[in-house]
């Protein structure tokens, strides 16, 4: 079923606002936004109240296996979606992708980590770090921003030419989550890179069209003299080295190779705040 701080109305996920009524001591701005957010985020967010936080339940993949995120979202505002995945079945053992906050929550204790990218840059534009993993367990949170210049009721519509009279108010208004969609794909990518000069130990190798490693086969160049192996030594990190069997040493030497490699495609965040593969 998932969790959230909203209601829903018409298959819509609303913002319910955080603010309490026994807490208004201005009755005459009661329709205003501002009077159903609570102020004490107001320094880690630039606007009293938190945003509209969708989480699913916990995803279970069936085995740990390696997969990309395609995820979308349609809202009113802007989306940030937040990937949690791991091994345990309670995802204790987490691993955060579009980090959100600290703790993934909105409490007074939490660190915001990319609140500055909601509502105010576009994503895909910022520090977006959305990959392949692997994993059985996963879970989603979408949190949702919006942010606008606006009249308070009591004030007459009059066109002011720059938009921005002394009577707006900035801040938080109500966002809408209309619908997500989740999918974890598996479909695998190849890469093949020829006369590969390895002049370093360990020596990492740059990709194009591979993001997430899978599978990885090196094969060194023959030279006089010279039993060449070649070594995985960090896939996760993309890193090699290749050695000299005649020389009883672990130390890498300078080789040349040729890499054929298998893995997931590069993923990104898109303007929308979706995320996918990258074309």
């Amino acid at each position: 079923m998932g969790q959230h701080n909203g209601y829903v109305v018409d298959f819509e996920l609303r913002d319910l606002g955080d603010g309490e009524w026994g807490g208004h001591t201005d009755w005459s701005t009661w329709y205003s936004w501002i009077e159903h957010t609570a102020p004490t985020l107001f320094i880690k967010t630039g606007a009293n109240g938190t945003a509209l936080r969708y989480r699913t339940d916990i995803i279970d993949l069936g085995a740990s296996k390696y997969v990309y995120p395609e995820i979308t979202c349609r809202a009113l505002g802007s989306p940030r979606i937040v990937i949690e995945y791991g091994d345990a079945s309670d995802l204790s053992d987490a691993t955060f992708l579009g980090k959100y906050t600290s703790d993934n929550d909105q409490t007074a204790s939490s660190v915001f980590e990319t609140h500055h990218i909601i509502d105010y840059i576009n994503a895909g534009y910022t520090d977006d770090d959305y990959q392949g993993f692997k994993a059985r367990y996963v879970r989603i949170t979408v949190f949702v921003e919006r942010f606008i210049w606006q009249l308070p009721l009591i004030v007459p519509l009059v066109w002011f030419p720059d938009r921005i009279s002394p009577f707006y108010q900035y801040g938080r208004t109500n966002p809408r989550i209309y619908n997500l969609n989740i999918a974890f794909k598996n479909d695998m990518q190849t890469e093949e890179q020829y006369d590969v000069a390895v002049n370093a130990d360990p020596y990492t190798i740059t990709t194009t069209d591979i993001d997430t490693i899978v599978s990885m086969n090196i094969t060194a160049h023959s030279e006089a003299n010279k039993k060449l192996v070649p070594q995985i030594v960090d896939k996760a990190n993309k890193q090699i080295r290749v050695i000299d069997a005649n020389r009883f040493d672990t130390s890498g030497v300078n080789a040349t190779v040729d890499i054929a490699m298998t893995g997931l495609p590069t993923v990104q965040a898109n303007e929308d705040g979706s995320i996918g593969r990258t074309l």
